[in-house]
C-alpha cells in the first residue's frame, strides 16, 4: 500500500517596489557602495519583510507623485513624519528623526543676515525684509511651519527650481556658484557636501530660529491601496525591531547626529521617537543643543 503525502504549494513573494533618488547623504548614488541614511535604513526593513520581493527604482523627486499609483505598491523610506499633501500614499509610524533644517548660505550671504544669540536666524525676517532668491529641489518640503512661512512671503522670493539627477549636489554646488542667496535643508547635507567638493567652504549652515530646538519624524510613504495599506501594516510591525538594532543605531549615528551634540540627540530620540514605538526609555544625560557653529 502506497501512502502519497501532498505538500501545499508555497505561495510566491509578493513584489514591493522602492524608489530612491540622488540625494546624499539619504541616498547615495555612486559606484564605491558607501550607503545613505536611507539605502540603510531601506535595507534593513527589506530585511524584516522577507514575504516580500523587493525592487528599488532610481526616480527623481519631482517625479514621486505622479509614480505612486504607476508602480503600486511603491514605497519611499524617507519621507517626512506629516499630514499627507494628497491622496495617493499613506505613512507609517514615524522611523527616523531629524533635527530641524536651516539656512544653508554663501559666507557673504550670511554676513548680511542679523545673527542671534544662540546662533541661528529668523527665515521670516531673512525673506520679508528683503528681495531674495532661494534654491529649491522639486517636489521638497520642509515640514508645515516653515512652509507656511514660505507661503506667505511667496512674492518677495525669487525661486529657483532644480529637478531630475544630481538634485542635492547639483543645487548646492549652484548656491556655491552665487546662483542665489540660499537653500533650506539639514546639516547633515552640507556636512556631506563640504567632505567631497572643493567649493564647500564658501558655504554655511544656520539654524532657524522659528523651528531651533524642534525636531522632525521621519516616515515610510506608501501608495495608497489596498496593497500599500498591507505594505505598511507589515512595515509598522517590524519598526520596533528595526529601530533599537545596532545597524539602525550605526546608521543614525553615522548621518544624522551632530558632532557635539550626541546626548543631546539621543535624549530626544527616546523621548520622542521612541514613545512612538513603544520602545523602553534611557535614563537621561543633562544636555542642551550646541549653539551654531561650535565644537
Amino acid at each position: 500500500m502506497f501512502c502519497f503525502v501532498v505538500h501545499a504549494e508555497e505561495s510566491a513573494p509578493e513584489n514591493l517596489n522602492w524608489v530612491k533618488n540622488d540625494a546624499p547623504p539619504f541616498y547615495i548614488i555612486r559606484s564605491d557602495g558607501q550607503q545613505g541614511f536611507g539605502d540603510q535604513l531601506q535595507t534593513l526593513i527589506e530585511g524584516a519583510l522577507d514575504n516580500y520581493r523587493h525592487n528599488t527604482l532610481h526616480v527623481p523627486l519631482s517625479r514621486l507623485s505622479s509614480s505612486w499609483k504607476s508602480y503600486d505598491p511603491l514605497c519611499f523610506a524617507t519621507m517626512i513624519h506629516e499630514a499627507p499633501l494628497s491622496d495617493d500614499y499613506l505613512l507609517s509610524v514615524p522611523n527616523a528623526m531629524y533635527l530641524p533644517h536651516g539656512i544653508i548660505t554663501t559666507n557673504a550671504f550670511a554676513e548680511s543676515l542679523s545673527v542671534q544669540d544662540d546662533g541661528s536666524v529668523s527665515l521670516e525676517s531673512v525673506i520679508s525684509e528683503q528681495k531674495t532668491s532661494m534654491g529649491h529641489i522639486s517636489g521638497r518640503t520642509y515640514g508645515e511651519k516653515l512652509d507656511d512661512i514660505l507661503r506667505r512671503y511667496r512674492h518677495n522670493i525669487e525661486i529657483n527650481t532644480r529637478a531630475g539627477s544630481t538634485e542635492t549636489k547639483g543645487i548646492l554646488t549652484m548656491l556655491s556658484q552665487g546662483r542665489f542667496d540660499f537653500v533650506i535643508d539639514y546639516e547633515f547635507v552640507l556636512n556631506h557636501y563640504a567632505g567631497s567638493d572643493e567649493d564647500a567652504d564658501q558655504l554655511r549652515f544656520l539654524p532657524i530660529a522659528e523651528t531651533r530646538g524642534s525636531f522632525i519624524l521621519g516616515a515610510v510613504g506608501c501608495t495608497n491601496s489596498s496593497e500599500g495599506k498591507k505594505a505598511i501594516q507589515a512595515i509598522n510591525k517590524a519598526l520596533p525591531d528595526i529601530v533599537k538594532s545596532r545597524s539602525y543605531r550605526r546608521a543614525v549615528a553615522a548621518w544624522l547626529v551632530p558632532v557635539g551634540g550626541e546626548a543631546y540627540y539621543w535624549n530626544k530620540f527616546d523621548d520622542v521617537l521612541k514613545k512612538y514605538l513603544g520602545l523602553p526609555v534611557r535614563p537621561h544625560t543633562t544636555a542642551r543643543l550646541p549653539l551654531a557653529g561650535s565644537e
